[in-house]
């Protein structure tokens, strides 16, 4: 395979994004093996937690930065078509034919016209996962928590009483309204229920906890839209984060931003959400 030479300069704008991915990552998984340490791992020991959580999607989109910009600043791409077509001569079935000429037509002009696509898109995808990964970790939070501080017992109780009502009654119009009391009490718990109640629990922070609300619903109705191809069908919302980049979700439309730095930024401030929240709970500093 020949050589190939850069001919254009790397992006300013997606330096900045691959620096600041950089700086995040480096941040979460500092704060990744300091909480590792209160678990006494040893060296070359798998373990997992919350920042290393996000900083595994971290790499996914710091990744996909990095080599659409080396292959952006290459002669056709590099050695893009290349390899295709040594993938194709290596592995080429006849049948396969028409749908791998389809394939590499369309590939050329992806790479030439909808790259912008496929750069929100991963973006999206970090956004997504990056909540999934803050929501797994927080419902963990809170099953410690109310193991050693169990919820009010208030939903038992008013189960308790109905049922009793229901026993007594005579009358079939009113068992029947008794009943379907009955049914309405529910002890499922979400996790945006999950997520408020630990939130509920930590102390110190009742100035900025209007705020921390706002980036996690923001987050909870950006992770919501996976269900829809992107398109936010609630009401319409948006956050601001730092250096005053605003994330708008709109009513019907996919999210918008002036700056993808935003996602990273956005995610910085989910961290020291979680940082507060872990803390409170486990006692455990991080920084």
């Amino acid at each position: 395979m020949k050589m190939c030479e850069q001919i254009s300069r790397f992006d300013k704008n997606n330096k900045e994004i691959i620096y600041n991915l950089l700086v995040l990552k480096g941040e979460s998984f500092i704060r990744g093996k300091i909480l590792a340490s209160y678990k006494e791992f040893t060296k070359g020991e798998k373990y997992s937690n919350f920042f290393l959580g996000i900083s595994d999607q971290i790499d996914i989109l710091l990744i996909y930065f990095i080599n659409d910009e080396i292959s952006a600043s290459l002669p056709n791409r590099g050695p893009l078509i290349e390899l295709c077509d040594e993938a194709i001569n290596e592995y080429f079935r006849d049948e396969n034919s028409k749908c791998l000429t389809t394939a590499i037509e369309d590939l050329k002009d992806l790479f030439a016209n909808r790259t912008e696509f496929v750069r929100g898109s991963n973006i999206f995808d970090f956004k997504v996962n990056t909540f999934s990964v803050f929501e797994h970790y927080v419902v963990v939070l809170y099953e410690e928590l109310t193991s050693t501080n169990p919820r009010s017992r208030e939903k038992e109780q008013k189960l308790i009483k109905l049922i009793e009502d229901y026993n007594k009654e005579e009358c079939n119009e009113k068992k029947l309204s008794l009943l379907k009391r009955i049914k309405d009490i529910s002890f499922y718990i979400s996790s945006s229920e999950k997520i408020n109640y630990v939130l509920s629990r930590c102390k110190g922070i009742d100035s900025k906890k209007k705020d921390i609300r706002q980036l996690i619903d923001y987050y909870r109705n950006q992770r919501n839209t996976v269900h829809n191809l992107g398109i936010h069908k609630g009401e319409s919302l948006s956050v601001t984060v730092k250096e005053g980049i605003e994330i708008e979700l709109e009513k019907d439309k996919f999210s918008y931003t002036s700056d993808y730095n935003s996602a990273i930024f956005a995610c910085r401030e989910l961290m020291d959400i979680y940082e507060t929240m872990h803390t409170s709970v486990t006692g455990e500093a991080v920084s």
